[in-house]
């Protein structure tokens, strides 16, 4: 988003602070974060404990929404030479035969595949390139932050060698066990799901068969319920749930984790990149926000991995905190507009890990007579499950049909007759999307938000630039409405069912950002 005023600091902040924010944190979260608010040119000091970044794979799975996250970045096209779409989401019986079998080559509002799988070292190797070409960015490995003071408009942080770095926000991306939500006392919400997984991330070797192996599959066994499926092009991933009688120490030695692969794979064919024993939890912070300290990532929320949206949750944190930090460090927005992150982000986050919960009740049943029973209700289900996208919880323009859901990312013909998606043509910032043309009056209140925030303004169509495809304009005229218009990240706003209803729709969005 570029914004026509200057970062400014506040004027009881000591004159040279450190960075505008400190990120705690260098997994993809922080990763992420730094990325966005560097190509936005604001000045980020990246703290991480580790001495060098974690190089094990833990996260496997992120959807459309978080590729175009990747597009906005400049980064899409690197991300899909590690990553490979997932096609299909099955579950099996204990014998392994198909129960159910949900496709997830649905069509996206994003424009790219629904789902993908990746190698988490493979997908970090391209977000810390992106970071490393931003000269804004500071990264620092082997510093742990031991304290955490908050000042009158800015915070200090007090590393481990004695150094201290100020700036005026602060983001714990620090994992679960967060240090930064630690030293801010925020609490967390226990919602009640808890199981210890065994996981095994195995590397075919070179030159043996190609394994038999479903893209993503629950096996709904009660004996010792488990998952399999691809994690990229060249990774597989196996997780066995821990049953009454498991010693975690016994489970995690080579011998026996060779055991529980043997209807698969065998030593001779692969190898064993790790094994380790994960518990799945349900957890969410009171707040996502304590003054200038706010929480990302799985410092904010922890879920079961059933749905894959772990990883997914925590950059959409981030996309989020890269808009509205935006505006604030620009000094176009108060500070009070932060108090919409927690608002926006910890209703959708709970939405995801209810429904991850959920998911995990069916495949974790270890009673017969009741997993029969759900294995029979998946069998004779006659619809599919339309895909889980809950709207956002706050930040939107209440009433409207299309308020707080996904924008569609349509497909533009430009002028020199290349088809490219819109935030290829138009960048990052506020967008409002148009099916007729503009009136003097909604060109005023247009042009004043252009000036306040950037705000960018595209008729499409028979009236402005062309679409190929019409996926921007069937979206419309179903909900029936003639313009909508999309925050940063990708949500949208709110809509007009006419041209006269525009002026009113950009006045809301001024009162609810907080413009300064």
């Amino acid at each position: 988003m570029s914004l026509p005023t200057e970062p400014r600091t506040p004027a009881s902040a000591p004159d040279a602070l450190d960075a505008d924010v400190l990120i705690v944190g260098y997994g993809p979260v922080g990763q992420s974060l730094a990325a966005l608010l560097g190509v936005a040119g604001h000045r980020v000091t990246v703290c991480e404990r580790r001495l060098t970044r974690y190089e094990t794979p833990r996260a496997g799975h992120f959807d459309h929404e978080i590729m175009r996250i990747f597009q906005s970045l400049g980064i899409a096209d690197d991300v899909r030479r590690i990553a490979e779409p997932a096609r299909l989401y099955e579950f099996l019986d204990p014998d392994g035969a198909v129960v159910s079998r949900l496709p997830r080559e649905w069509t996206a509002p994003s424009g790219w595949d629904a789902s993908y799988h990746f190698y988490q070292p493979e997908l970090e190797d391209v977000l810390d390139s992106a970071v490393h070409k931003m000269s804004t960015v500071d990264v620092r490995f082997g510093a742990a932050v031991v304290d955490l003071r908050q000042k009158a408009g800015y915070v200090v942080a007090t590393l481990a060698d004695g150094s201290v770095v100020t700036a005026r926000y602060a983001v714990g991306a620090d994992g679960a066990n967060s240090a930064v939500r630690a030293l801010c006392d925020i609490g967390t919400e226990d919602l009640g799901f808890r199981g210890d997984w065994l996981v095994v991330d195995v590397r075919p070797r070179p030159g043996t068969p190609a394994l038999d192996i479903p893209d993503t599959c629950q096996v709904l066994n009660p004996a010792r319920p488990n998952h399999m499926g691809r994690v990229a092009q060249r990774y597989f991933r196996w997780e066995f749930m821990l049953v009454d009688g498991d010693d975690p120490r016994e489970l995690v030695r080579p011998e026996r984790v060779w055991e529980l692969l043997e209807p698969w794979v065998g030593p001779q064919d692969a190898e064993l990149i790790r094994q380790t024993v994960y518990e799945f939890r349900s957890i969410v912070a009171d707040t996502f926000r304590r003054g200038s300290v706010l929480l990302a990532g799985d410092a904010a929320h922890v879920m079961p991995p059933f749905l894959g949206q772990g990883m997914s949750s925590g950059i959409r944190d981030a996309a989020t905190l890269g808009w509205m930090f935006d505006l604030v460090l620009a000094g176009a927005a108060g500070p009070e507009l932060l108090d919409l992150y927690t608002a926006s982000r910890r209703p959708h986050v709970l939405d995801y890990i209810e429904e991850s919960v959920r998911i995990g009740t069916v495949v974790c049943e270890t009673d017969p007579v009741r997993a029969a029973q759900r294995r029979e209700d998946l069998r004779s289900a006659t619809e599919l499950p339309a895909p889980f996208e809950p709207p956002i919880g706050a930040g939107f323009h209440d009433g409207d049909p299309l308020a707080g859901h996904l924008a569609v990312q349509p497909l533009l013909r430009t002028n020199d007759g290349k088809t490219e998606r819109s935030d290829d043509v138009l960048g990052r910032g506020f967008t409002l999307f148009s099916l007729l043309d503009l009136d003097p009056v909604t060109r005023a209140a247009v042009a004043d938000l252009e000036q306040a925030i950037g705000l960018r303004s595209i008729v499409v169509g028979e009236a402005g630039v062309p679409e190929e495809g019409a996926a921007l304009s069937d979206w419309l005229k179903e909900a029936g409405v003639v313009a909508v218009l999309v925050r940063p990240d990708f949500y949208v706003f709110g809509t007009a069912q006419g041209l006269s209803a525009i002026p009113g729709l950009l006045g809301s969005l001024r009162a609810s950002l907080s413009l300064v």
